[in-house]
């Protein structure tokens, strides 16, 4: 579906590398702290949100994949029908690649992914320096992420009209 090839480099890599060879370094006030908590709701969040996201991508694929809308699309006579429908579907997610473009939901959702995957490397590479230098926090790190109750994003049903499997739309 419109994904490309080779995807491009993150925009936190650089961030990323630096935190992996413990050269990133964050001012902080007196009145901040680092605490294990945040780390490991935040890797939860993260992976939950990716889970959203891709449940949206499938959503627009079985969009752009809808053969039949009832606007006419099958007769010859109603081309703009055709054309609508068509538009419709390229805007799900990437019909005809000649035709159209990355300016669809699949591939925005793609590219919020691919950030929020970033945003939790980053994160899960600063938590794993604070588990090699502080047994506190790993061990309250480890706690919390095997007894880590569950995310409540994605946990609403979809809103807006769905279409059934009986191809009737709710």
């Amino acid at each position: 579906m419109g994904q490309p090839e080779k995807p491009p480099q993150s925009a936190l890599a650089d961030l990323i590398a630096a935190a992996e060879e413990g050269r990133l370094t964050v001012g902080f006030n007196s009145d901040m702290r680092i605490n294990a908590e945040e780390f490991a709701y935040l890797e939860r969040d993260c992976r939950a949100f990716k889970e959203s996201i891709q449940n949206l991508q499938r959503v627009a694929g079985e969009i752009a994949a809808q053969e039949k809308w009832g606007l006419g699309e099958d007769r010859s006579i109603l081309t703009s029908a055709e054309v609508l429908v068509h538009r419709f579907r390229a805007k799900a997610a990437i019909v005809d690649s000649g035709r159209d473009s990355g300016n669809n939901v699949y591939d925005i959702l793609d590219q919020h992914y691919r950030i929020v995957d970033s945003l939790q490397e980053l994160h899960r590479v600063i938590a794993q320096r604070y588990i090699e230098a502080d047994q506190v926090f790993a061990a309250r790190y480890n706690e919390l992420m095997a007894n880590m109750p569950p995310s409540s994003i994605g946990n609403s049903p979809f809103q807006g009209p769905m279409q059934t499997g009986e191809g009737k739309w709710r």
